[in-house]
């Protein structure tokens, strides 16, 4: 099992892209190719590994909604979560 890493970076609370995928209890493969995909904002480098926001966590949670129980592609995901803003 992954150790989920929290960390602070300039006043803001950044998880791993493996505290990602230990949280929502699925693979880190998945979560690495939404954070490619462009769906988890930029990320930073911080110890030789990607964070992301941890305000990110609901909207991984709206992805992996839509794309692994809904069926619907990452791209088509990407395009309303577009609109949603």
């Amino acid at each position: 099992m992954a150790r989920t890493i929290r960390v602070t970076i300039e006043g803001e609370s950044y998880i791993t892209l493996e505290g990602v995928a230990e949280c929502y209890e699925c693979e880190y493969r998945w979560v690495r190719e939404v954070y490619e995909f462009g769906l988890l904002g930029s990320g930073v480098r911080y110890d030789d590994t990607t964070v992301v926001l941890t305000s990110m966590l609901d909207r991984v949670a709206e992805i992996r909604r839509l794309h692994v129980y809904h069926g619907v592609d990452l791209s088509a995901v990407a395009a309303l979560l577009r609109r949603q803003r």
